[in-house]
């Protein structure tokens, strides 16, 4: 019953595992661990409590899948959210409740069959066995003993045991893939008319006091956000390299203990003669073309002519010179293996067919003087003792931040840094500057800083990039004044009117095009475009209109087409007619794409399924959700 689990050593396992080992118990707040569970109790179902401290590690466990997935995007402040916390919530009740109904049914996991899961999970493993004390070690790291991991291990087993024997129950109908090819591969036939808001704002009149009672009910949208600037020491490898001194005597002895790094690779320069598609008649081609070789013919005569290289065909199967790692292995491990200029392969098979290669050049690898390398050596030199003094320096960054936090002048001048001060910003849509990174922003808004005037904890920008903030100045929100915003609420109020007046203008023609009148004579020849046939991924017209063209009922007849009309984003109104719907061929498809669409139908089925067994549960069971305690 356990050969998923190996499966799940790449999902759940391994998340949890390599995710949360790289994260100090720091991050989450130790005490949790060592004061044991707490009471507390977040929810109930059927009786079955789910405690607190259950809740807070499975938050944990999505935070840093979360964080192994995002990586630098990671956004800490989206866990503060009740809709996030929920949805934790909510899959541990799932999970009881399939837990629940999978012990109903007689579903168990055997110690043996647990021993044998947990000892072919890699993240255990040294060496590629089984060890014991690194499997307590990985545990401990996060926060768990082996009997409650084990433990957990168990209710895995047993709610992927039934879900999977719910989704294996489920399968999309054959004929529904071609419906849905139908309806996606759909054309029609599609002409439109526009009714322009732009030409109708001219003949708009806002009076002031329309602006004035605008302003009033609307105030609010009209605020000057908050705003902050602030002070900042960075500590970058970049800007280190630049402190860095280094004599000519560690250049050299870096240059003779590293020597290798400064030559040149051997390239090698081959033609080759390819034939494609089935292996014994390409091999039979190829013999021929052997023998021909044998008697005397020229390899690059008949590269172009045999050959079905095109691009290296013409030019009589040469490839020119290229060194290891750009070629297919095989290839490549066959060109470097040729000893003399003028050899010829052996028949060999590639990816991309079979082939004969002649080896017609090499060229050896060619070592730099110390005077060649020396400014490739002081650059590497230089950044590897930056990144030494980076490690050191940023320790005492954090100490020293921390230790005076009132400010960041005892920081700065211990470690001979240059207080720097932001531009302004605001907490959201930052594209410039070091509020660029959101973990600034967060940062220079959190309490410590905003209101108690502390210095932030040390921001990692990147490995090699590390900021300690300071709040500058900070400025409220505030109301803008009628008379900065005016001009702009007289100009929206006039875009919308001329909007509204182009929707009745284009009611009405909708209206006339249904009792039988011709398009062409109500819209000028300008604003009016002929029928086409579209697809629905057309991109030559606007989406919005083909939106509309494939969203409207099919034409009654040939003599009755379809007409529809709807505001489009920019103001204009457009009249949308649908004369013709012609059916996609589902045969025309590809097999690789039909077969592709059969497992995305199988997958939304099956979750669909998932999703009403679980539903069904949770209207049969009683649960109780304590909110405060989330």
């Amino acid at each position: 019953m356990l050969h998923f689990i190996r499966e799940r050593a790449q999902g759940w396992v391994a998340w949890f595992i390599v995710g949360l080992i790289s994260i100090p118990f720091a991050l989450w707040g130790v005490n949790s661990y060592l004061t044991g569970p707490s009471d507390t109790v977040v929810a109930t179902v059927n009786g079955q409590d789910i405690p607190q401290a259950e809740y807070q590690q499975a938050v944990q466990q999505y935070r840093d899948r979360m964080r192994t997935m995002l990586k630098d995007e990671f956004d800490p402040t989206m866990f503060d959210s009740v809709e996030v916390k929920r949805n934790v919530l909510n899959s541990l009740i799932d999970q009881k409740l399939l837990m629940s109904i999978g012990q109903a049914s007689g579903q168990r996991v055997s110690d043996v069959e647990l021993s044998k899961a947990i000892h072919a999970t890699p993240a255990f493993q040294v060496d590629g066995r089984f060890d014991s004390d690194r499997y307590s070690l990985m545990l401990a790291r996060v926060g768990m003993t082996p009997e409650r991991y084990e433990a957990q291990l168990r209710v895995d087993s047993v709610v992927q045991e039934l879900t999977s024997n719910v989704q294996k129950s489920t399968l999309a109908a054959s004929y529904l893939s071609d419906n849905l090819l139908r309806l996606e591969k759909q054309t029609r036939e599609i002409a439109y008319g526009v009714v322009p808001a732009l030409s109708l704002v001219d003949k708009v009149t806002v009076s002031d006091e329309q602006v004035t009672e605008y302003y009033e009910k609307y105030s609010s949208n009209y605020m000057a956000p908050e705003r902050i600037t602030v002070d900042y020491i960075e500590l970058s490898v970049d800007e280190l390299t630049n402190e860095v001194d280094i004599s000519d005597s560690e250049l050299q002895s870096y240059y003779l203990d590293n020597e290798d790094q400064f030559v040149s690779p051997e390239q090698r320069k081959a033609s080759h003669i390819l034939i494609e598609g089935d292996d014994a008649k390409a091999i039979t081609l190829l013999e021929s073309i052997q023998v021909r070789l044998n008697n005397g013919e020229d390899f690059a005569v008949l590269a172009e002519t045999l050959s079905q290289d095109v691009g290296s065909a013409k030019e009589g199967g040469d490839l020119g010179f290229f060194e290891r790692g750009l070629m297919d292995s095989t290839f490549e491990n066959t060109v470097y293996a040729m000893e003399n200029i003028g050899d010829v392969s052996a028949i060999i098979k590639t990816d991309f067919g079979h082939h004969l290669i002649k080896l017609t050049g090499i060229k050896a690898g060619e070592g730099k003087s110390f005077e060649q390398a020396k400014s490739e050596v002081e650059t590497v030199l230089r950044r590897q003792k930056a990144e030494v003094l980076f490690y050191e320096k940023a320790e005492l960054l954090a100490d020293l931040s921390y230790e005076n936090p009132d400010s960041l002048d005892v920081a700065a001048e211990e470690l001979g840094l240059e207080i720097k001060t932001s531009s302004e910003f605001q907490r959201e849509r930052n594209t410039s500057g070091i509020a660029k990174d959101q973990k600034v922003v967060a940062a220079a808004f959190s309490e410590d800083v905003l209101t108690h005037d502390l210095n932030s904890a040390v921001i990692e920008l990147s490995k090699s990039d590390l900021l300690v903030l300071h709040k500058n100045k900070h400025t409220e929100a505030s109301q803008l004044s009628f008379d900065s915003v005016a001009p702009a609420i007289r100009e929206q109020l006039r875009f919308e009117q001329a909007a509204q007046q182009a929707k009745q203008q284009g009611d009405e023609i909708l209206a006339k095009l249904e009792a039988g009148e011709s398009p062409e004579a109500l819209f000028d020849a300008s604003n009016w475009f002929a029928a086409k046939t579209y697809q629905r991924t057309d991109s030559e017209v606007s989406q919005q209109i083909l939106q509309s063209a494939f969203s409207s009922a099919k034409p009654k007849s040939d003599s009755e087409p379809e007409f529809v009309g709807f505001t489009a984003r920019n103001g204009n109104f457009v009249v949308v007619k649908v004369s013709a719907v012609h059916e996609g061929d589902p045969a025309s498809v590809s097999a690789e794409v039909r077969d592709g669409l059969t497992s995305h139908l199988d997958r939304v089925y099956v979750d669909s399924e998932l999703q009403a067994f679980v539903n069904q549960l949770k209207n049969e069971a009683d649960i109780e959700v304590f909110q405060q305690y989330l």
